[in-house]
């Protein structure tokens, strides 16, 4: 039991530093979007974190992304919505 209480600890931790790296790209307006995002889908918050991290590791985000490209990087992320027809009889 207290294993496993340190391994939430600890994952939390890494999801603060993901976190808080991410944040440091992201200009006012788009910092503001994230805070929005993190209340509503704090999954996909994590999800994009993590990509923003992950581009700035490449060498693909070398200054703070605009809320545009914010917006732009969370609908790439977003799975598309199924269509559905009603047929009348």
């Amino acid at each position: 039991m207290e294993n496993n209480l340190q391994e939430k600890i600890k994952l939390q931790q890494q999801i603060a530093v993901i976190e808080n790296s991410a944040k440091t790209y992201l200009d006012k307006k788009a910092l503001q979007r994230y805070g929005n995002l993190r209340i509503a889908h704090q999954e996909r918050a994590l999800q994009i974190a993590a990509v923003i991290v992950q581009a700035v590791h490449e060498g693909t985000i070398m200054q703070p992304l605009t809320d545009q490209e914010f917006k732009t990087i969370l609908e790439n992320l977003q799975q598309p919505k199924k269509e559905f027809k009603f047929t009348r009889k």
